[in-house]
């Protein structure tokens, strides 16, 4: 059995874990039914060193001391905790150099076929060094926000071309982020689009909509759902002025927001400004049991990404496909990877970005719509991103046969 070990500077620290994107943990035990997966990430305090996550092994190194002191990988992510943090921004060497060593030793063991690194920057750049030595075959996972990072970064574009040349196979979260890493390195980066995957099973809706919103307590009214990590590139601001605009269309709408982050303060000031009451909620991250029924509930998701005033932006969000999956339409930004997956009255509609009056538009030509004519779309788009479809790509690109 081919045995692979995947690199990651982001991983749930424990089953319960609401704070922590999922998604390459949901990708590692994909593919952990074609192969022996152990996956190596920063530690944390109250996460364990060495533990199983269902089918996956999981190996955590620490590096700082006493680890009750450590602060970047809290599953905020790494860098909005550089940003905070001075604590962390102290820390950030020695969690370099643990990040190497402990790629380093796991791989100079011979103990894996393959490495599969998420993020160039910094698990490619912590396990490249020994996936040399070892000669294993490189895979690499790269997302939005590695990219934007190292095209800042001095001497970014040369670190991240030496990895690209020497990887196996290189797989991104979009055509757009295949595009922005081309021009990062300045050559034609050959990326399978694949996105961050999803679990259509987790996802698949339980019961009809109106049954859900009885479920949740919500009120039999048109729902917009809002979920993920309260940053800039969110677009929130823009979200907060175009539900005054879709209240006066609809006045019976509501608006749930699921999540948090640095931006979650100041955004529910705006929305206390704009006096929305109980029309907007907001109900704090969500396990993914919990917003399977939300998804299932909601009759539009609304995704106002931007670009942030750093140049970054989404590569494609996961929860446009987790959304899908449980058969609710978006309505998003025409910006990143968006528009590769929400169509115009396919699986919902597009807006331009940093435009309230446009985002407006897009919520309420889908409420109107209804998301029962969206679904069989949405659930089909899921479908070809589910991760039992991924990891099939990857283990191939690990076997040698992609």
């Amino acid at each position: 059995m081919t045995r692979l070990l995947v690199v990651s500077s982001t991983f749930p620290l424990g089953p319960d874990d609401r704070r922590t994107a999922r998604f390459v943990y949901d990708l590692a035990a994909a593919l952990a039914a074609r192969m022996d997966v152990t996956a190596l990430a920063p530690h944390h305090p109250g996460a364990a060193i060495a533990e199983d996550l269902g089918p996956v092994k999981v190996r955590r190194f620490r590096y700082a001391f006493p680890t009750g002191w450590e602060r970047l990988a809290d599953g905020a992510g790494v860098m909005p905790n550089l940003r905070r943090s001075w604590l962390a921004r102290l820390q950030a060497p020695a969690y370099l150099f643990g990040f190497r060593r402990a790629a380093g030793r796991l791989i100079a063991r011979g103990a894996f076929d393959a490495v599969n690194s998420h993020w160039l920057i910094p698990s490619a750049w912590a396990a490249a060094a020994a996936v040399r030595r070892a000669r294993v075959r490189h895979l690499l996972s790269i997302h939005a926000a590695d990219v934007f990072l190292l095209k800042r970064l001095p001497g970014g574009r040369r670190t991240a071309a030496r990895i690209i040349r020497e990887a196996a196979a290189v797989f991104t979260d979009s055509a757009f982020i295949s595009d922005e890493v081309s021009d990062l390195v300045g050559f034609d980066v050959r990326g399978i689009p694949t996105t961050a995957g999803v679990n259509t099973a987790a996802f698949a809706p339980i019961m009809t909509a109106a049954e859900a919103k009885v479920k949740l307590g919500w009120p039999a009214a048109p729902a917009i759902l809002f979920v993920g990590r309260m940053v800039e590139k969110k677009g929130l601001p823009y979200l907060a002025d175009a539900f005054a605009e879709v209240l006066r269309a609809m006045p019976d709408t509501r608006l749930v927001l699921a999540g948090d982050g640095p931006e979650r303060a100041p955004t529910e000031r705006r929305f206390r400004e704009l006096a929305f009451g109980d029309r907007a909620v907001f109900v704090g991250p969500r396990r993914h049991d919990e917003l399977k029924l939300m998804y299932n509930a909601a009759d539009v998701l609304a995704v106002p990404s931007i670009v942030d005033r750093n140049g970054e932006t989404e590569g494609m969000p996961t929860v446009i496909l987790e959304a899908f999956a449980a058969g609710c339409p978006a309505a998003g930004s025409r910006v990143a990877g968006i528009p590769e997956f929400v169509h115009d009255g396919r699986t919902g509609f597009l807006a331009e970005p940093k435009d309230s009056d446009s985002l407006a538009a897009a919520l309420v030509k889908t409420l109107k719509v209804g998301r029962e004519r969206f679904g069989a779309a949405c659930r089909e788009a899921a479908a070809a991103r589910d991760f039992g479809v991924l990891a099939d790509l990857y283990a191939l690109a690990a076997e040698g046969r992609a």
